[in-house]
């Protein structure tokens, strides 16, 4: 599958031809933002803040490649077809570094462990094509539900999206399903649904061990997890468990224990979701205030 950035590099040929052909001979003007390379680069700062590409590099900041504006027509469906593919949920639609706070909590050395998982997350998706190239992937884990995982991983899915990187994003327990699905309707085949899960370039398995107990299950999360492991192919895990405490066979722990292959990033023990019950309700005002002056259509 061509990634939003070859498309963005093709579509700059084609262009150029059908200007020819539409202005007798005469050459397409140079696009002034990327000088016809179709690609323009982002440069952004440990805390997601933008800057312009001629800036004094300092220490945080990390350099990476979107489609220019000028070949945004042509590559618009395919990236709607790739955030369709990696099913990121809802909630993290939009979810990113820029937007990534790090002074949720109440405990001082739960903020320090958001902000390192946040830099680590940083590094990944800087040089994922380098740690793509050795197979690493990162197993991102709480005791605490709520300690914000799901919206880590979902923001490592985006970043990696916008720069034209394939990845499948899913819930084990939805894959599971799947995956049981398929036993009772004849127009579902499990080893179809089995491999779509080994395919992708990076897949984020979201909230491994919720769902444990049966031997089937065991069965078939090892079948992609061993899978992708012989290919060399990176997977990002969530859990509420360490790696060496899943409630899973000897076979799995033994792949994802692997510290040379999943490196570890351990997430406060504190829930988010406990922080400000009052959110909601401040927001609500909010959009309310902002309705009535005029602030939407």
């Amino acid at each position: 599958m061509t990634s939003t950035l070859d498309q963005a590099v093709n579509s700059i040929e084609q262009m150029k031809q059908k200007y020819r052909e539409e202005h007798n001979g005469e050459e397409k003007p140079v696009c002034p933002i990327c000088k016809d390379s179709g690609l323009k680069m982002i440069i952004k700062d440990i805390k997601g803040n933008k800057f312009p590409v001629y800036k004094r590099y300092e220490p945080g900041m990390y350099e990476f490649f979107v489609p220019c504006s000028c070949t945004k027509g042509q590559v618009s469906q395919i990236e709607k077809n790739n955030r369709r593919y990696a099913n990121v949920p809802g909630l993290y639609a939009d979810a990113s570094i820029e937007n990534f706070r790090q002074d949720l909590f109440k405990e001082i050395r739960s903020n320090q462990a958001l902000h390192d998982a946040r830099n680590n997350a940083i590094r990944y998706i800087t040089a994922f094509s380098q740690y793509e190239k050795e197979g690493i992937g990162l197993y991102i884990w709480s005791k605490v539900k709520g300690s914000g995982k799901s919206r880590l991983a979902s923001t490592i899915s985006n970043e990696l999206t916008e720069q034209g990187i394939r990845n499948r994003f899913a819930s084990a327990s939805s894959m599971l399903s799947e995956i049981q699905q398929s036993w009772n309707d004849k127009s579902l085949s499990e080893k179809r649904i089995i491999d779509s899960y080994i395919k992708p370039r990076l897949l984020i398995v979201d909230d491994i061990g919720a769902k444990s107990g049966q031997n089937w299950m065991d069965e078939k999360f090892f079948q992609i997890i061993d899978a992708r492991y012989q290919q060399g192919k990176p997977t990002i895990f969530t859990s509420n468990y360490s790696p060496e405490n899943l409630p899973f066979d000897a076979r799995i722990q033994d792949r994802i224990c692997d510290i040379e292959r999943f490196v570890q990033i351990k997430m406060p023990n504190e829930s988010i979701r406990q922080i400000d019950r009052t959110g909601g309700v401040k927001k609500f005002y909010e959009i309310y205030e902002n309705y009535t002056q005029g602030g939407t259509e």
